[in-house]
């Protein structure tokens, strides 16, 4: 017992007066394991809970579960701290000083950290949500202390700093209904049978699987334009995410049906009026 004893107190390294024992050393390892293990069981814990109270937001668990290993990791390191006898007063000191020293040259780095904590703890941003960023749509990936991946169809991965998506415009199309509501412009020559414009508009929708019948679709004469009367049909679908092929197929049935049915979409045209002198 005495022979372990001295082993644990043996002193690996001496610096100003700081010195590393194998006991400090052994104690550091275990904290280092046990904040590892309390982490990484950490996902399953959360999820239990959320499951027991009828939630089942993949994106609310991972950002639930980012957050308190911030809060372990914090705690893990004052304890590391602690228990090879620095004191915490000095390293807080330390930190202070850094940050007035390097604040001015990190503000943008700051922003994103505090960005980061106000999306992980208002829970608007989750993982798996679907955003619009700048015209690019994509899905969280990942939700960090500074920054979020976000991955768009595409299959591209951007790194998005998180100061963007709390001070910027970000749509998030995951925060709607179940359903959300898109349409599709289209122009037919003037002289064509209005009513029969909007019959085949609405068959359009009707006829494609991946629109919602409730609410119904519906269509709007939106103005007389230059070149062409300007219709737009109004629909919903469940799967955000396949807006953009959904549109592309709507696009194909309607310039089928307008052939087979004799409307025309025009090009834009201009009369040129010459006058002779």
């Amino acid at each position: 017992m005495k022979y372990i004893e001295q082993v644990l107190e043996f002193e690996l390294f001496e610096i100003g007066g700081f010195s590393i024992s194998v006991y400090n050393l052994l104690l550091v390892v275990i904290i280092f394991f046990a904040v590892k293990g309390i982490t990484h069981s950490l996902d399953l814990v959360v999820k239990k809970r959320l499951q027991k109270k009828g939630l089942t937001d993949e994106g609310r668990s991972s950002s639930i579960t980012q957050i308190l290993k911030y809060i372990i990791y914090v705690v893990g390191f004052f304890i590391t701290v602690q228990s090879l006898g620095i004191n915490v007063d000095l390293i807080l000191g330390v930190f202070a000083a850094l940050g007035l020293g390097i604040g001015f040259a990190l503000q943008d780095v700051f922003k994103d950290l505090i960005s980061g904590i106000i999306i992980l703890f208002e829970g608007n941003v989750s993982v798996g949500d679907i955003l619009e960023v700048d015209g690019l749509i994509g899905t969280v990936k990942e939700i960090k202390l500074r920054t979020s991946l976000i991955r768009t169809r595409d299959g591209i991965y951007i790194v998005v700093p998180n100061n963007r998506i709390v001070n910027e415009k970000v749509v998030n199309w995951s925060t709607n209904t179940k359903i959300t509501r898109f349409n599709v412009t289209v122009g037919v020559a003037y002289g064509s049978d209005v009513e029969k414009v909007k019959e085949l508009l609405l068959r359009s929708v009707t006829e494609n699987p991946e629109v919602s019948k409730r609410p119904r679709p519906m269509v709007f004469f939106k103005e007389f334009g230059d070149s062409a009367l300007q219709f737009e049909i109004h629909y919903w679908v469940e799967d955000t995410w396949e807006t953009e092929v959904i549109k592309s197929d709507l696009r194909f049935t309607i310039d089928k049906l307008f052939r087979e049915n004799n409307i025309q979409i025009p090009f834009p045209q201009r009369d040129v009026h010459l006058i002779q002198k």
